[in-house]
């Protein structure tokens, strides 16, 4: 059986620095640094095909279908009208972008703290304060869902929910999905938020909040990036922007400890590698998204450095946007694509908070044009 070719022809974006992508590559490259972590004055309205689902959708929702509206834009993808059985949705996130003050509020006043012992005053305490769709509105499938009910996506549907990686492992997925021939196109990336106090709450116990070897500071931020992926020969034959082909794709973990961390970054970056058919002196650039924990910082650089040399250091967008956790490595991809001026091979990684690591092969063919209004 052939392996099919998987190329990305359109990619789109929200981040602290843009409401597209475009935007946020002008300002990384003017040397801007987001001054909130959060995304302000965002109208996701243009790209809601039934604007009533607004009602129902979360930050994070909404984020993820304004960028994949802007990937098939960029991507010249006409809608049939009624529908794309062969093109399908693939998001990761992390579900950190819990709404627990809904939840406080459904809960009031609770002096003696029975909600954490008594389940049936907790039930009674909920059903009877909290809005009937909340659940709809927080499951984390329900950004892969609307995405494919706004943009009439009829294909094959998945969320990846594994930490901070399920937004590069989505992409990844998608990009085996395509080669077995269970879609011809896939829009896939990752959209999230780090800025609701249950994530929050976590980094802090976690020992995030604190500097990482002096240098480096984890600052959780919010945003989106999806790309629609190809099988090559269809995308040809629609005449479609061709701006890159993705040619490894590896995911892995390890312990929580830095030998251990570094030997799961060296070996899934060499897996993509390897099945890219690529040497490490190949590579033009190494982009990546850790977690900011002293320890994957110290995993990371001893990875980097083993298969590309010491004096090589990782490009890091986290350092001007924060770290938009699921979203962060389909964000590096975008970015990796749109600031490539000329064909080159990167390598995207990601790092997980729970050691999972997830790295890409991707070949850079033509200069990225947002074609978006900026």
């Amino acid at each position: 059986m052939s392996t099919r070719r998987v190329v990305i022809t359109g990619l789109g974006a929200v981040t602290p620095l843009g409401h597209s992508l475009g935007q946020t590559a002008a300002a990384l490259r003017a040397g801007r640094v987001a001054a909130s972590p959060e995304i302000r004055d965002f109208n996701p309205r243009e790209h809601f095909r039934i604007p009533k689902a607004l009602k129902v959708s979360s930050p994070v929702t909404r984020y993820a279908v304004a960028a994949a509206s802007m990937a098939l834009a960029n991507a010249r993808w006409t809608d049939p009208g009624t529908g794309s059985d062969g093109l399908g949705v693939m998001v990761g996130s992390s579900g950190s972008d819990l709404q627990t003050a809904d939840l406080a509020r459904a809960i009031g006043p609770d002096p003696d703290h029975r909600v954490v012992s008594d389940i049936p005053f907790f039930a009674e305490r909920i059903l009877g304060g909290l809005h009937p769709l909340w659940l709809l509105v927080n499951l984390p499938n329900m950004i892969s869902a609307h995405v494919a009910i706004q943009l009439s996506a009829r294909g094959p549907n998945n969320t990846v929910m594994t930490d901070w990686v399920a937004g590069s492992q989505a992409v990844g997925e998608a990009f085996a999905a395509i080669q077995r021939g269970d879609a011809d196109a896939m829009l896939a990336g990752g959209s999230d938020s780090g800025r609701y106090p249950f994530a929050l709450g976590s980094f802090e116990q976690g020992g995030l909040m604190a500097q990482a070897n002096g240098d480096s500071v984890f600052v959780p931020a919010e945003g989106a990036a999806m790309l629609l992926l190809e099988d090559r020969a269809s995308a040809e034959r629609r005449g479609a922007p061709i701006y890159a082909e993705i040619r490894g794709y590896a995911t892995g973990s390890s312990p929580l400890d830095a030998p251990a961390a570094s030997h799961a970054i060296t070996g899934t970056i060499r897996a993509a590698l390897d099945e890219a058919g690529w040497q490490a002196a190949d590579v033009r650039q190494v982009i990546s998204s850790t977690v900011y924990g002293r320890t994957f910082l110290e995993a990371e650089r001893a990875a980097v450095a083993h298969l590309f040399g010491d004096g090589r250091r990782p490009t890091a967008y986290t350092a001007q946007l924060g770290h938009t956790l699921a979203a962060a490595g389909p964000l590096d991809v975008a970015l990796g694509v749109a600031q490539s001026g000329e064909p080159g091979r990167l390598i995207c990684t990601s790092i997980g908070y729970s050691g999972q690591a997830a790295t890409l092969a991707i070949e850079t063919l033509t200069t990225y044009s947002e074609g978006l209004p900026s």
